[in-house]
């Protein structure tokens, strides 16, 4: 993941969002499960070399995180029920969910079979996440020799398949959610998004945005990031372990008790973040506010410096801050420069439709429900721009 940062994902995001801006042009109503599909393509493309897959990973990860949450199966949250398992004989949770489990890890273990053979071949992408693994393997490290085959044991294979799949699928979801609600927060919010096509026609011209104007664009990453401090998509956080007994506000915590740092409160700390409940992306860009920092080239970031926690701390802090903070940016920058967001209006009325901003699925992992936007391209040069590029990364995907 570092040595892909340092090479600005090799290109990747950039070409797949010309592809996801094409899907706005040609059917904008779909930018939810687009934005899915964007995600997913990146991931797989990193991981397997395999874009046409991205849908896929889409789809299954939000499968199984209705599965894995609380709203999901009632043994989720009645967890004693477990134990009942092996003694009811009939069980259309477990059926389910062996079945899918099943499913998703024979197409995991079919990938790696691929991801071997083209290995083997010298067809696989030396810079993608299955060929540094199998270089390892190759190389015969952490075992007692060379193994330039790749012959694995059924379950190291099955744990290499799993551990290669989650990754992916975990770079799906958690990028997909804020990319549609910073859309959302765009259409609710025109007076930034004219801020911000500003900026960009200033920095870019004609141009889709670059990461080299990643410095020159502090509207457009404040605005990112206000997308997730206002709407935060992992709002309880990850669970933590304690490692020592600790007192904190009168409370014990005893070693192996189980904490949860909840993001959504931590983002609206009223001392931290002023007017917490609403979207102010002012508060990362004007001195007085408690979160501005400077240089503005470098802040505000995903990465580094004041104010929130989405990616957790330390150990298990998420390996994927940066390509986090370069496709939010990316994307952000290119939908913004393309397109005019702004809530569909009731054919009858003429007046906008008003919907639940805060009404999302009931995940571990939020997404926010389908709500109404219109992305109407800038002007007839956009048009011409966004196919131009489409079919110039089509070109490159053939090469």
């Amino acid at each position: 993941m570092a040595s892909a940062s340092q090479a600005n994902f090799y290109g990747y995001v950039d070409r797949e969002v010309k592809r996801y801006l094409m899907t706005l042009l040609v059917d904008p109503a779909r930018f939810h499960d687009n934005a899915r599909e964007l995600t997913g393509r990146i991931m797989t493309t990193l991981s397997i070399d395999d874009a046409a897959q991205g849908a896929r990973f889409g789809a299954k990860a939000t499968e199984t995180l209705r599965q894995m949450s609380i709203s999901g199966p009632i043994i989720n949250a009645l967890t004693p029920l477990y134990a009942l398992c092996d003694m009811v004989g009939y069980n259309p949770w477990r059926t389910f969910e062996e079945k899918r489990e099943g499913e998703m890890r024979r197409w995991w273990r079919q990938n790696l079979q691929v991801a071997k053979k083209r290995f083997l071949h010298g067809s696989l992408p030396e810079n993608t996440w299955s060929y540094r693994y199998l270089a390892q393997v190759a190389a015969g490290e952490g075992s007692k020799g060379k193994n330039p085959s790749l012959e694995q044991s059924s379950e190291e294979e099955d744990f290499a398949a799993c551990m290669l799949g989650f990754q992916t699928m975990v770079g799906v979801v958690t990028v997909a959610g804020p990319i549609q609600y910073f859309i959302m927060a765009m259409g609710l919010h025109p007076e930034w998004q004219k801020k911000m096509q500003e900026e960009i026609d200033r920095v870019c011209g004609d141009r889709m945005p670059q990461i080299g104007d990643y410095e020159q664009l502090p509207t457009v990453r404040a605005c990112v990031k206000e997308s997730l401090r206002w709407r935060s998509t992992v709002p309880l956080g990850v669970p933590h372990r304690c490692e020592e007994d600790v007192e904190y506000r009168g409370v014990t915590i005893k070693k192996d008790d189980v904490v949860l740092a909840c993001e959504w409160a931590l983002n609206r700390v009223p001392e931290q973040y002023p007017d917490p409940e609403n979207f102010r992306p002012e508060r990362w860009l004007e001195r007085g506010w408690p979160t501005y920092m400077e240089p503005l080239s470098r802040y505000p970031n995903l990465r580094e410096g004041k104010g929130m926690h989405t990616f957790g701390w330390g150990r298990r802090m998420c390996l994927g801050q940066s390509i986090a903070d370069h496709e939010l940016f990316i994307v952000g920058a290119s939908v913004v420069w393309g397109f005019s967001v702004s809530v569909k209006k009731c054919p009858l009325t003429g007046e906008e439709i008003v919907f639940d901003d805060q009404a999302t699925n009931s995940s571990v992992i939020l997404e926010p429900t389908t709500f109404p936007m219109n992305l109407k391209p800038r002007s007839p040069g956009h048009v011409k721009d966004i196919m131009r590029q489409y079919e110039s990364m089509q070109t490159e995907m053939r090469a």
